[in-house]
């Protein structure tokens, strides 16, 4: 679909998780994430989206697939939370430890946008010196303030509360779904058949 292949991506952030396992926590400073890690975020949800995941019911369903597309969606949340590149990086790194903990929660285009926005504001919240409020990021999103201090609650109930990332899983995440993202980009198209 579109070149890219689901389980090639879905198998890099497996390896991320899986070297995390075995990574001592190594401390220093960790090489600068680019801005384009949003596009590559938004890659790897767009490819989970696409394969429906199970459609059980969550609160971050909506009742119809948002008209934005999950790209379009990002970029307007980096230009107007104006958080650091980062948090796209655990934004992802929460929304795959939900899946983990949570077998049966499928990621579908019912419920990506919600799922995003959502640890998009937890990540700026918790990573980032300087963040807004919850009725600032609910605008930018396009849903209510109650509903979004509802999702966020759920959220972190989901993930266990559990926030911190080590820097050695952080630089894995990011490296495995940059390459990932950049060798899905490189790959030739397939041959059309007939």
């Amino acid at each position: 679909a579109g070149g890219w292949h689901k389980a090639v991506v879905l198998d890099r952030v497996e390896e991320a998780a899986a070297a995390t396992m075995a990574d001592a926590e190594q401390p220093g400073e960790l090489a600068p994430t680019t801005g384009a890690f949003v596009a590559y975020f938004a890659a790897v949800l767009s490819s989970l989206a696409r394969g429906g995941g199970n459609e059980a019911r969550t609160g971050f369903h909506a009742v119809r697939v948002p008209q934005i597309r999950i790209e379009d969606y990002l970029q307007r949340i980096a230009q107007f939370f104006q958080c650091s590149t980062e948090c796209f990086v655990l934004a992802l790194i929460y929304i795959d430890r939900i899946v983990k903990l949570h077998p049966e929660f499928g990621i579908s285009s019912r419920n990506v946008h919600r799922l995003a926005l959502t640890s998009v504001m937890i990540s700026a919240k918790f990573f980032d010196d300087v963040y807004y409020s919850n009725a600032y990021y609910s605008r930018v999103g396009g849903v209510r303030t109650k509903e979004m201090n509802n999702l966020e609650v759920l959220f972190l109930q989901l993930i266990n509360w559990q926030l911190y990332v080590s820097p050695g899983e952080f630089e894995n995440y990011r490296d495995n779904v940059t390459a990932a993202v950049q060798g899905m980009a490189a790959e030739p198209p397939p041959a059309a058949e007939g």
